[in-house]
């Protein structure tokens, strides 16, 4: 009986392990993933606090609300940090698994308002003079994009764009991320920046769509050339977290979305998009997704069991 539960359990899951891991065997390879800004990045920067986007999930916005630097409703009205705009940057000197030296912003986005953009502008040549490469992450407004491709222009081969786009459907993404732009836009700035040759990915985190199908077809054909290993033309996936988006917020038309994406997030589902995409040289999984893979005994490309 039990040979015959180990042989459904393969004809239904095909990246199964041969050899199932120990629960301690799990634990040490999950104490050692790579977490948040650093799976894409050895440093982050931000010279903003607060965000106007105001995307519901946000994990910044949860950890300023957990010690006591802003209220939920506040989150939104932003505040230049003079010091970090002030101060004096150098070159990364760690040696270090990620493909870029420094990620830029990671709690907020750049606006074209002032004196948000300029702040943000200052910082960016101050890193860049000093020879990082830069992962600059957006919500991309077009208008900030083509401002920020003819700043940089001579900077190209030490920038990459990473923009999140998490749905295919704008209506979708408002209910999510109030003030952020619509898809349109988010893809027409996506094929300005690789147009004018810059490296660009994407960041499908969290997926908001059931699925990354229809937004993967959509996006693939715009992306910089593919670079695995530098980080160039892939896209990247991970999961809503719910835990961060309030429970008085979750009402009327967010509520009923959550109750529909809810079942989404469970591994039965992931499984069957991450199995179709196992081979696909442009995916990256965040941990999100990787984890509960790991917990699975679901194979996890370039990890060593």
């Amino acid at each position: 009986m039990g040979v015959k539960k180990k042989v459904l359990f393969h004809e239904e899951y095909k990246l199964s392990l041969e050899k199932p891991l120990t629960g301690q065997e799990i634990n040490d390879i999950l104490k050692n993933i790579k977490m948040g800004t650093r799976e894409w990045a050895a440093r982050e920067i931000n010279c903003i606090k607060g965000c106007k986007n105001y995307c519901l999930y946000c994990y910044a916005k949860g950890m300023a609300k957990h010690f006591n630097r802003c209220f939920e409703d506040t989150w939104k009205e932003m505040e230049v940090n003079w010091k970090a705009v002030n101060k004096g940057y150098r070159k990364s000197q760690k040696k270090v698994s990620q493909a870029h030296d420094i990620m830029f912003p990671t709690s907020h986005d750049i606006f074209l308002e002032e004196p948000y953009f300029s702040a943000c502008i200052t910082v960016l040549k101050k890193i860049l003079n000093e020879g990082n490469t830069v992962l600059i992450t957006l919500k991309p407004q077009l208008e900030v994009v083509k401002k920020l491709s003819t700043i940089f222009d001579n900077f190209k081969q030490k920038i990459t764009f990473r923009f999140t786009i998490g749905s295919i459907n704008s209506e979708v993404l408002k209910l999510f991320e109030l003030n952020a732009p619509s898809f349109e836009e988010r893809l027409e700035s996506l094929k300005y920046a690789t147009h004018h040759g810059f490296h660009t990915t994407v960041s499908i985190e969290p997926l908001l769509d059931f699925t990354p199908n229809e937004l993967i077809k959509k996006i693939s054909p715009h992306l910089s050339p593919l670079n695995y290993e530098k980080d160039h033309g892939t896209i990247w996936i991970g999961l809503l977290k719910k835990q961060y988006i309030p429970k008085s917020l979750r009402i009327r038309k967010l509520k009923e979305y959550l109750e529909k994406i809810t079942p989404k997030l469970k591994f039965e589902h992931v499984y069957q998009y991450y199995k179709e995409f196992y081979n696909n040289p442009t995916i990256k999984w965040k941990e999100s997704i990787l984890k509960m893979m790991i917990k699975n005994n679901i194979k996890v490309k370039g990890m060593l069991y």
